[in-house]
């Protein structure tokens, strides 16, 4: 399988992100370590929970995310996505190819402060997490996910940021809808063809791609908020005999896809799960990480807060958002609060908050701690 992938990489004409060269160089590192990274991901349970254990993975997913940090090892995105059709049971050839290409293309080198290799890897492990939970929620009925499903969802996962230049939408002063989210979706796009991925194939992936699009932040027309309006259309009881949604022409499919729709709310999920839905140490990291890529001031409590608020909305809408990450968001923000009322001082740089040095913070208020 993979020769032939990496044929279809040499006859695809190289796009401006990433050589031929770049693309045949990650495969090749992935697939040395591929059995042995397989083997050690499947033996973590708390990457694929149920739902009755959802909640009890937090702490162990926070010390493996600190162990890619420290020791510079981690799996490789073609790792997990192999994993995952195993787990998963996905053995459709043609979904299995799409979804390989996808984590190939992840794959490749990227070093931005936030919008890097490992930020692909940790989309691609709580967005694992919420398939395993909400399928586990959800077992056998019409809302369980399929395996053609989850390898979809999981290859919109792998390309979601391909090629992030770690500038927003918003360049010299004007404001281009989607306009990274296009981008990745536009590199990807000639190798999933090649790899034999349909026109409608490729629709969904765009559309789920496009809905990890939050900007302009706070505007209930972008195209975050605009899936979030379908979510609640088709689950939870935000729908009448006459409404219509009335989504933008590049999102209009989430009106009458009640399936695409979850999909993408689990996929907007996922990529904010490690920023918001963990532990208040996560959450500085990721936003110091996140301030230094956009050239920002010292990131503060107050950013926390902001992003939890035109971001994340103070909640998850999936039930297995809420299962896995619920009680985890509102501790964060507790916190957060409690800090800008204590002055809204400096996080420090990334490499010295207590998330990398293993150091824990106790609420003294609720006399718990953050990392369990």
């Amino acid at each position: 399988m993979f020769e032939s992938l990496k044929s279809i990489v040499q006859q695809v004409k190289p796009g401006p992100w990433a050589s031929e060269e770049a693309i045949i160089a990650a495969l090749d590192d992935a697939l040395a370590e591929l059995d042995k990274d397989v083997i050690a991901l499947k033996e973590q349970s708390f990457i694929f929970p149920g739902s009755e254990d959802a909640a009890d993975g937090t702490g162990d997913t926070i010390a493996y995310l600190r162990s890619w940090y420290v020791t510079g090892e981690s799996p490789s995105l073609l790792a997990m996505a192999k994993a995952a059709c195993e787990v998963f049971e996905i053995t459709d050839p043609d979904r299995v190819h799409l979804l390989m290409m996808a984590a190939i293309l992840g794959g490749v080198d990227h070093d931005l402060p936030y919008h890097n290799n490992l930020h692909f890897k940790k989309v691609l492990l709580q967005l694992i997490r919420l398939i395993a939970v909400h399928n586990s929620i959800y077992s056998d009925t019409g809302k369980a996910l399929e395996p053609n499903e989850i390898a979809m969802l999981l290859t919109a996962g792998c390309i979601h940021d391909l090629g992030h230049d770690g500038l927003g939408n918003t360049v010299k002063g004007v404001f281009h809808c989607g306009r990274l989210e296009r981008q990745s979706f536009d590199f990807a796009e000639p190798y999933l063809l090649a790899t034999g991925g349909s026109p409608q194939d490729m629709e969904a992936l765009r559309t789920m791609i496009l809905t990890t699009d939050v900007s302009p932040l706070g505007e209930a027309t972008n195209s975050m908020n605009q899936m979030k309006a379908a979510y609640r259309f088709h689950f939870m009881g935000e729908r009448t005999r006459h409404q219509r949604l009335n989504l933008s022409d590049d999102l209009s499919a989430l009106e009458q896809d009640a399936k695409l729709t979850l999909m993408a709310c689990l996929l907007h999920e996922a990529d904010i799960a490690t920023s918001a839905g963990l532990d208040y140490t996560v959450t500085q990291f990721e936003t110091c990480q996140y301030r230094e890529e956009i050239g920002g001031s010292d990131a503060r409590p107050d950013h926390i807060m902001a992003f939890m608020g035109a971001v994340c909305q103070r909640r998850f809408l999936s039930d297995a958002g809420q299962k896995l990450f619920a009680a985890n968001r509102a501790r964060i923000c507790a916190l957060a609060e409690e800090d800008i009322r204590n002055g809204n001082e400096a996080f420090p740089k990334p490499q010295h908050t207590d998330f990398i040095l293993g150091l824990q913070r106790e609420d003294h208020n609720a006399g718990d701690q953050t990392i369990n």
